[in-house]
């Protein structure tokens, strides 16, 4: 079964396929990610981390015919399911992405691009100190990328398979840009799943064939446990996500006091 649609105009249900196929890439090299796994820490949870935050979304969404209505379910179930510093990072992506989409059943290739570039706000300001030469990078050139091209040819198909090119250097560069990283000679690890995200979701640009998508229902999601993970001494061990309602304190008041805190 395949979707046929216009190259200049995409829905809900071609964002769902290519966010799934997406996902499948991070579900099956979970492991990788984790062995990759070097900064901030050493504790080799990248892979898991968002393999859960995917896990969380295609549990519990379906495909709508519309655009946005798609886009606000996966962001939603996203930051439900978000779990670790990439989870969060890439839950804000698709949030931001979300926020800034029209409220329309389908869109064209200048929507999508402001969208995607607007998000790169929301995903800087989802981390404290954000660090150049890690996922927060490759996220904001991928993005670039996109809006530089959104007058241009109007074509999806074209305009997202030529964005590999510029993943993949990106992705290359974070091993120079970043000194934990230079030393160790690997690539980011959060960088990584992001283009084998965005490499899965053009998989299915390529074919729009739906039943060469594998679910992966029954995947086990576990921390891969090493006898010694990292010789770095770890003030905050363990992450904490929470979704926060109602409150009278500004964004910036409760980063101020959450910091203080851990």
């Amino acid at each position: 079964m395949k979707i046929h649609l216009e190259k200049h105009r995409i829905n809900g249900k071609f964002l769902y396929y290519a966010f799934v196929s997406g996902a499948n890439q991070i579900l099956e090299h979970q492991s990788q990610i984790n062995e990759i796994n070097v900064f901030p820490v050493r504790d080799k949870d990248t892979g898991t981390n968002l393999a859960s935050t995917v896990r969380s979304v295609i549990d519990n969404i379906k495909p709508y015919k519309s655009y946005k209505k798609t886009a606000n379910s996966i962001a939603e179930m996203a930051l439900m399911g978000a779990r670790g510093n990439s989870g969060i990072i890439f839950a804000q992506f698709l949030y931001g992405a979300n926020q800034e989409t029209p409220n329309k059943k389908t869109i064209n290739l200048s929507e999508f691009a402001d969208s995607i570039y607007k998000s790169i706000a929301y995903v800087y300001e989802s981390v404290e100190n954000p660090v150049e030469g890690t996922m927060l990078t490759v996220i904001k050139d991928w993005a670039e990328f996109i809006y530089s091209q959104k007058n241009s040819i109007g074509d999806f198909d074209l305009v997202l398979i030529n964005s590999m090119e510029v993943l993949e250097k990106s992705l290359k560069e974070t091993t120079t840009k970043l000194k934990a990283l230079n030393k160790s000679g690997l690539v980011d690890a959060g960088a990584k799943a992001f283009v084998l995200f965005v490499k899965g979701a053009i998989d299915f640009i390529k074919n729009r064939n739906i039943r060469k998508i594998v679910f992966r229902s029954t995947e086990k999601i576990s921390l891969i446990h090493t006898e010694k993970i990292t010789d770095e001494e770890i003030k905050y061990r363990f992450c904490t996500e929470a979704i926060i309602k109602n409150i009278s304190q500004s964004k910036k008041e409760l980063k101020s006091f959450l910091s203080k805190i851990g």
